[in-house]
């Protein structure tokens, strides 16, 4: 069987010269170095769906989806925003096809990612090849792979309205996704957070992700379903428990790091374009020898600082992520773009002032005023009681 793996990710065939389905266009920005250059823009997209209904042909032992000709709204898909090592990753899992196992800090995007590819790779017709499960404490292997209505066909007998046994019997996320892929059309399965279940969970599937085969016992159908081409497999942990050696034998593996200062950047400008575009400010230092800064910048210097705070404090046992930052980051921008909303008057008074000065550019001292004592929307950043009141101890000794 020849190999040709799909690249990752994929330009969008509307957008000439994009590298991104999640590309919207090109802007010119001023660099560090005063030049004009363009610049992609990611956005989060909100799909057109195509309903279809999943169609089983027991001859074959494959499946698909049939579209209806009718399309739904999907849920908003965010922009990932690859390293060159995990665009390496997805082509040597297709290369080698072999799952991978992924870890990181929460909000470093591992479970984003395999959603990501299945986006890049399909467009609006993704959900039709991506599968998802969504593994808990109460998990077992077989779930991922079919269900059978025993009460329901034990009810029909006793009604004497039996049916075939293949009609008691549905397929899970995994089951899909062997049946559906192709050399063509590869499926994405997505197994989310495996050291939730029990400890025997990942053994329980090594026959199948082995061998890509699973037999179901003949009191149920019988049936043995194995793919026609190896589904790109991506699993996830949190690193709640460790995992067995005769899993990690069989994945490649990637540990996603805390995004940097420039991939924060970045992530920002896919989420919350306005805070680069329409509310960007630069903030003018006190230092003649540190060069201008950007509100954006200032942002993300704080929350950097508070991250490092709170992964050191041993009292504090829940990091930041790029979810809490995003959320902080909203607030800003929604009363920025509807100013007069908020019933703070500390807080109306500081977005009046970033109104009439944003143009000609901020104060230092009045941005640190804004972020530096979390006086504002600090509920969206501090998640513990450890947190809380290490802010509230700073507040009295500013005073």
């Amino acid at each position: 069987m020849t190999i040709i793996p799909k690249p990752y990710p994929q330009p969008n065939p509307n957008v000439p010269g994009s590298t991104s389905r999640f590309s919207a266009g090109f802007i010119s920005i001023t660099d560090e170095k005063g030049n004009d250059v363009q610049k992609e823009l990611l956005r989060t997209v909100e799909p057109e769906l195509p309903e279809s209904e999943f169609k089983y042909d027991a001859d074959t032992r494959s499946g698909k989806f049939v579209k209806s000709g009718r399309t739904r709204k999907g849920r908003p898909v965010p922009p990932y925003i690859p390293s060159e090592d995990i665009k390496e990753l997805v082509r040597l899992a297709q290369i080698l096809q072999r799952p991978v196992l992924i870890k990181g800090e929460p909000g470093s995007g591992k479970t984003q990612l395999a959603r990501s590819v299945a986006y890049e790779w399909y467009g609006n017709d993704y959900k039709d090849h991506f599968f998802e499960w969504q593994v808990k404490s109460t998990s077992k292997a077989v779930d991922g792979l079919y269900s059978f209505d025993h009460v329901g066909r034990l009810r029909d007998s006793q009604l004497g309205n039996a049916k075939e046994k293949s009609s008691y019997r549905t397929f899970g996320p995994m089951g899909l996704a062997f049946l559906t892929s192709t050399q063509e059309a590869p499926s994405i399965l997505l197994i989310d957070e495996i050291d939730k279940a029990d400890i025997d969970f990942p053994n329980d599937l090594l026959l199948e992700l082995d061998e890509r085969r699973f037999t179901i016992p003949d009191s149920e159908t019988g049936e043995v379903i194995e793919t026609r081409y190896p589904p790109l497999i991506f699993i996830t942990s949190n690193d709640e428990r460790e995992l067995p050696e005769a899993f990690l034998r069989r994945c490649l593996f990637m540990y996603i790091k805390f995004p940097d200062d420039k991939q924060l950047k970045e992530i920002i400008n896919a989420h919350l374009p306005g805070l680069l575009t329409t509310q960007r400010a630069i903030v003018r230092s006190t230092d003649a020898l540190k060069p201008d800064e950007t509100f954006v910048d200032k942002l993300i210097e704080r929350f950097t600082r508070l991250k490092r705070d709170i992964d050191t404090n041993p009292a504090d046992n829940k990091r930041i992520s790029t979810s809490e930052l995003l959320d902080w980051l909203r607030g800003f921008l929604y009363d920025l773009e509807n100013p007069g909303n908020t019933r703070s008057k500390e807080l109306q008074n500081w977005v009046n002032g970033f109104k009439a000065n944003k143009d000609r550019g901020l104060d230092e001292a009045f941005v640190k005023e804004g972020l530096e004592k979390l006086p504002f929307y600090y509920q969206a950043l501090l998640k513990t009681y450890a947190s809380v009141t290490q802010r509230e101890e700073s507040l009295k000794t500013s005073i």
